[in-house]
């Protein structure tokens, strides 16, 4: 920890002494700052998604993916990355992603900060509930169905 306050002190030193190096030592001083923001973006990523598998674990429910902030704030943990911007969840058939959505505070862009978990697997006896709404099927197979109920009615 001294050697960080102590290359902290040199940088504003040497900024104030030599005023055309300010402008590199803030921009090297920003990315610093910015490391530690995903840092901590990525440890909140790893405590919310424990907190997801924990609670579908005991209640056999998984948050709806628009509503992680609520979710989140009922638990009290806060819903906002290091940049303001709510923490995301989706949900598919055998895994689960929580996600930030980065500096730039856009959904699947580059800087976006995701973290993938295995879904639970049900165990006898116990229902797992996703809240989220069944996918329509699939063209092909609305037109299968459509087929078979037409020559029902013939």
């Amino acid at each position: 920890m001294n050697k960080v306050f102590v290359l902290v002190l040199a940088l504003a030193g040497l900024a104030v002494l030599v005023p055309n190096t300010r402008e590199q030592i803030t921009q090297l001083v920003g990315k610093i700052g910015s490391g530690g923001q995903q840092r901590t973006a990525q440890h909140a990523l790893k405590f919310i998604a424990s907190d997801i598998r924990q609670a579908a674990a005991e209640t056999g429910a998984y948050p709806a993916s628009g509503a992680l902030r609520a979710w989140l704030e009922q638990r009290g943990r806060g819903g906002e990355d290091p940049w303001g911007s709510s923490y995301y969840f989706e949900l598919s058939a055998d895994s689960f992603v929580v996600g930030s959505p980065g500096p730039d505070s856009r959904l699947r862009t580059d800087d976006d900060l995701r973290l993938a978990e295995r879904r639970l697997v049900a165990k006898p006896g116990v229902m797992i509930i996703d809240h989220q709404p069944t996918p329509p099927p699939s063209s092909a197979k609305r037109t299968a169905i459509t087929k078979i109920r037409e020559a029902g009615e013939r």
